[in-house]
């Protein structure tokens, strides 16, 4: 062959070599791009697209070191020798759960409140339906059922006591106390605040503070609560309040010969007093953190000015977004703004915005 004539093949292999390879890394480049937006590390191939790489990988001779992208070459390997071998690969991840199981699954969680998901599957099992505690442990909780009724963190509304709260939310109250840090001359010290918080209405009535909330003390703001229910027509049957020392046989005593019901929480248990303890939550999250009291007087102003707020103007996510006793003549949409005014508690903290009458 003609020296020219080998060199210009090689010229023309060497020109066609530069082309492929800037093509192989622009596939290449691709892929770790596409891989990227995935945001997962595994990409999982179908059998169907196994083969197809390996089919075109037996043209190369399997020789695919710096070529291959979408797995790595360990990966690879191991699918040539499956296939060599004539192992058939298995479809990975779980089996897909029909919606007739799944709709059975729900159907016995809401049925049967009390069995946890084990004792639903051992029910499953009768049936001769083969199914695993961690699916029907993800189903009952995607629908709002707890899985386990030994895990209070589970429980759901349907729970027995949910039910029974809102079965009866128009006549239950619930109490609880907190405190506050008092900044005196002598020292700190520190006062308690007893309320009362009405769950169907969210109304709050709140007693002043004090040093030393003995029984009497209790008994004459139970009292109190008493006249302020009769006042504002507030139907009460069950009172709900925890295991604290200073709810004591006397302050039981004043709703049972009224023929009301005392309902003590479980100990460790404020989930069951929820409502009483999201207010405190607010109380403190919305106005005691800002302040710092130097007497009972102080407290008192703050603590009375913040429940006033919060019975007559702070509006409640879960009254439909608006302020208790909300006028029903104002909940249609307005077009014209007009003009606002703005009330203000507390120095500023708590704003009040309404609408200059005409």
């Amino acid at each position: 062959m003609p020296k020219w004539l080998y060199a210009l093949l090689y010229l023309l292999f060497e020109n066609y070599s530069t082309r492929r390879d800037a093509r192989i890394r622009f596939l290449k480049a691709e892929v770790q791009i596409l891989r990227k937006k995935l945001n997962r590390d595994r990409i999982i191939l179908s059998p169907q697209e196994r083969s197809q790489l390996l089919s075109i990988g037996s043209e190369l001779g399997h020789e695919i070191r710096h070529i291959i992208g979408i797995v790595t070459c360990q990966t690879y390997q191991r699918w040539v020798r499956q296939h060599i071998e004539g192992r058939i690969p298995r479809k990975l991840g779980r089996p897909r759960l029909s919606e007739e199981l799944r709709l059975l699954i729900i159907r016995i969680g809401k049925e049967n409140i009390q069995w946890g998901y084990r004792r639903i599957v051992g029910e499953l099992r009768k049936l001769n339906v083969k199914v695993c505690k961690s699916t029907v442990s993800r189903v009952l909780t995607q629908e709002g059922i707890y899985p386990d009724p030994n895990q209070i963190k589970f429980r759901s509304a349907e729970s027995p006591w949910r039910t029974f709260v809102k079965v009866h939310l128009n006549t239950l109250v619930a109490c609880d106390f907190f405190t506050k840090t008092i900044l005196t001359p002598l020292g700190k010290k520190t006062a308690y605040c007893l309320f009362f918080i009405h769950l169907g209405s969210r109304k709050v009535f709140i007693t002043p503070s004090t040093y030393y909330p003995g029984e009497q003390w209790v008994i004459h703001q139970t009292l109190d609560f008493l006249k302020w229910c009769r006042a504002h027509e507030i139907q009460l049957e069950y009172l709900i309040h925890d295991r604290d020392t200073k709810f004591s046989a006397g302050f039981d005593r004043i709703f049972k010969v009224r023929q009301r019901k005392v309902i003590k929480t479980p100990f460790m248990a404020p989930n069951a007093n929820a409502y009483a303890e999201s207010w405190v939550a607010t109380i403190k999250r919305e106005c005691l953190e800002y302040f710092a009291c130097f007497s009972l007087t102080h407290l008192n102003h703050i603590t009375t000015e913040y429940t006033r707020f919060y019975n007559e103007n702070r509006p409640h996510q879960r009254m439909d977004n608006l302020p208790l006793n909300f006028p029903s003549e104002l909940h249609d949409q307005r077009d014209d703004v007009g003009r606002i005014k703005c009330r203000r508690h507390l120095g500023g903290l708590l704003k009040h915005y309404y609408r200059e009458a005409a």
